[in-house]
């Protein structure tokens, strides 16, 4: 499992991404190159100016970015964790983020003729959920552009996001810390549907600390989304969506 630990400490740092708010949707890249990658190094992701990269990324995180799901909704064989490959895709101006994925999936299906099925099951989770006195963002201007950035100063994380979701930052959550840090999903129970400009600041940690532990809001992801953003982490069981790959081609079609 070669890319195994690179992947349980990925971020996804994905900055300066860029989308079109409108325009006739696409379903296929202007062009696009798929390529085994054999290398030892840690995968990256950027996507803006017209053009997705993808670099070293195991077949899991590409479905999970396609399906717009967090890594761990995605089982498939054990491969897909390990095996690493090279994209590079070009869009159009107009592109949304929604036929951004879509274009996404049809490269998949075409290069890698991936099948996939959806499942869903009880299972526990963390939920995202707004606190009592409700959230401490607020919407994003209509004309400001989507922003998305991470940084590290030593221990300490600074995620600022413009233009995003709630059910983009409950995907990015997992992403942010090791894999086995909230040791369940997390989804998105906030009933939020808008697009929001906030800053999250926290600390590293090897789990999640007690309340008694965390007295300083900066030091706990968990008190961070609390304090700064007014949204609680609960534990609770829900149906869950995964997406189960039921076929795909370790070897692309190259280009």
């Amino acid at each position: 499992m070669k890319q195994a630990l690179v992947i349980a400490g990925l971020a996804a740092l994905v900055t300066g991404i860029t989308f079109g708010q409108a325009g006739p949707s696409q379903s296929t890249f202007e062009v696009a190159s798929v390529k085994l990658n054999t290398s030892l190094s840690p995968p990256s992701m950027d996507a803006r100016n017209g053009r997705v990269t993808m670099y070293n990324y195991p077949m899991k995180l590409i479905v999970a970015r396609a399906y717009q799901v967090a890594n761990d909704r995605v089982t498939g064989p054990d491969w897909v964790s390990d095996q690493g490959y090279d994209i590079v895709a070009k869009y159009g101006p107009d592109t949304t983020r929604e036929s951004l994925w879509a274009m996404l999936q049809n490269l998949l299906a075409e290069r890698f003729k991936l099948e996939i099925h959806h499942e869903q099951k009880p299972a526990p989770v963390w939920a995202l959920v707004v606190g009592k006195n409700g959230p401490k963002f607020k919407g994003a201007a209509a004309d400001s552009p989507p922003k998305f950035t991470c940084s590290h100063e030593g221990a300490q994380n600074i995620c600022e996001n413009h233009k995003s979701t709630m059910a983009e930052l409950t995907r990015n959550l997992p992403r942010w810390v090791r894999a086995d840090f909230f040791g369940m999903p997390i989804v998105d129970l906030t009933g939020l549907t808008g697009v929001y400009d906030f800053t999250l600041t926290w600390t590293w940690t090897d789990r999640p600390l007690s309340a008694t532990e965390a007295s300083d809001p900066g030091i706990d992801l968990f008190r961070a989304l609390q304090d700064q953003l007014g949204l609680n982490l609960e534990q609770r069981k829900v149906p869950l969506d995964r997406i189960v790959i039921d076929h795909v081609e370790r070897v692309p079609i190259e280009n």
